[in-house]
């Protein structure tokens, strides 16, 4: 692998974990523009905890054949969270679960699962090369 396809890989992860920490950022910016309660703060930080995570582990086993588990699992957390967020958030609200500020985090939360998807699938396939 020359030096440029390994900061690809290393940018990949690093776009991955940033993505995380905008998961409790953009809680915080709706909760401080009054849209959702402050509780919500919470249930963005627990996406963004568990991609961070998965992301620091990946790029530290980066190009190493028993850190597979790690972008495995990389692809995993963000398919989960895209399936779990709309139904916890209609489970948690029921009839106002699309209204006051909730639709928009929902759109960018599915949005930015989508791309988490796309970059570790990304790492998964370069790593099967």
């Amino acid at each position: 692998m020359n030096k440029g396809q390994r900061t690809t890989g290393k940018t990949s992860y690093t776009l991955y974990i940033l993505l995380g920490v905008l998961y409790v950022l953009i809680k915080i910016g709706f909760v401080g523009a009054g849209y959702l309660h402050p509780g919500a703060i919470l249930h963005g930080l627990i996406p963004s905890l568990l991609t961070i995570a998965v992301g620091f582990f990946a790029l530290r086993e980066f190009k190493k054949p028993e850190g597979m588990i790690w972008h495995k699992i990389m692809v995993l957390f963000p398919v989960l969270i895209f399936i779990i967020t709309p139904i916890y958030m209609f489970l948690k609200e029921k009839g106002e679960w699309l209204t006051q500020g909730r639709l928009e985090v929902l759109i960018i939360y599915e949005i930015m699962a989508i791309a988490q998807f796309v970059i570790a699938l990304k790492q998964l396939k370069a790593l099967r090369k």
